[in-house]
């Protein structure tokens, strides 16, 4: 997927947008796997699904695709502990501790984390309005899940949940820098793939925990995991990634987790019947204003040019 197949800033664009329309899915599908299955179970399920249908891909990319520098393997493997099994495993468990709001919220500053640790680890420089960009998207995620009630923020009380939380977010943070390091030497298939591969090697052991993966599950729990499998960890990580490595780690993560919240309210619709609000709409018009200023390059300064998809 190269500038000609897209164009350099569509391809800036649709990544985030198409990559959180996929994320946003698994919030409706994951409603239907709690009941059946262990947080270490249906991650585990989630990207063996998401390995198979990257394996089918192999044959269109070729074998060359796989191949990788030895001194890579390590950080490969890191993607799969951090991106995977760290981030998604802290996820699920932070929630039979804390209320759905206080994850949300805490889910939300994922690109402050990203774009702090950039700017440390990678160096990583953007321009005043990028900044101020990600600043108002940010606002507008947290108008939307507090309902337009910011001060409700300072009312909420933390606990061990919220802590399992922000651990996600850290880990999702080192994934998101990681493949920003990999991307300049490597597809976003190739890093999407070894970071599944490794990832349910590490979720297979740590599956014993719960009893080990191999149980029956209802068919609505089958549906939603194909979907998270498919959809938001085999198509939506290799978007993600390949995101990360045409517009970098800040702007990424501000522009999916952004939009995210904004497809999860049109899928409530949709789905559960629930009403776009007034403040849903101007909480869009927020992150909308906020996107735009954080996606700003000035015309002398290419984008960072990924390897082919």
């Amino acid at each position: 997927m190269g500038q000609g197949f897209l164009g350099q800033d569509r391809r800036r664009i649709l990544l985030p947008l198409v990559t959180s329309a996929l994320f946003a899915g698994s919030f409706v599908a994951g409603k239907f796997t709690t009941v059946d299955m262990g947080p270490i179970t249906t991650s585990f399920w989630r990207y063996a699904i998401a390995l198979v249908f990257l394996s089918l891909l192999v044959r269109h990319y070729g074998r060359q695709s796989l191949q990788v520098a030895r001194a890579d393997v390590l950080p490969m493997a890191l993607l799969g502990l951090f991106g995977v099994v760290g981030y998604h495993v802290l996820f699920f468990s932070s929630l039979r501790y804390t209320e759905v709001a206080n994850s949300a919220i805490i889910n939300a500053f994922s690109p402050v984390v990203t774009g702090s640790l950039a700017a440390i680890a990678l160096r990583e420089r953007l321009l005043l309005k990028n900044y101020l960009g990600c600043g108002l998207a940010v606002l507008g995620v947290l108008f939307l899940l507090t309902r337009g009630q910011l001060s409700t923020i300072l009312h909420l009380t933390f606990n061990q949940g919220d802590g399992l939380m922000l651990a996600a977010v850290v880990c999702w943070a080192i994934y998101t820098l990681i493949i920003k390091k990999l991307s300049a030497r490597y597809s976003g298939f190739t890093i999407s793939y070894y970071a599944a591969l490794f990832g349910v090697v590490q979720l297979l052991l740590l599956s014993a925990w719960e009893g080990g993966p191999w149980r029956a599950i209802s068919p609505a729990s089958l549906g939603s995991v194909l979907y998270m499998g498919i959809g938001a960890s085999g198509i939506g990580y290799l978007l993600y990634n390949l995101s990360v490595g045409a517009i970098g780690p800040t702007r990424t993560a501000t522009s999916v987790y952004s939009i995210v919240p904004i497809f999860v309210a049109l899928l409530a619709l949709l789905f559960f019947q629930q009403p776009v609000t007034p403040v849903m709409l101007a909480s869009m018009g927020l992150i909308g204003m906020g996107l735009r200023l954080t996606l700003a390059t000035p015309h002398a300064l290419p984008l960072d040019t990924p390897k082919e998809l």
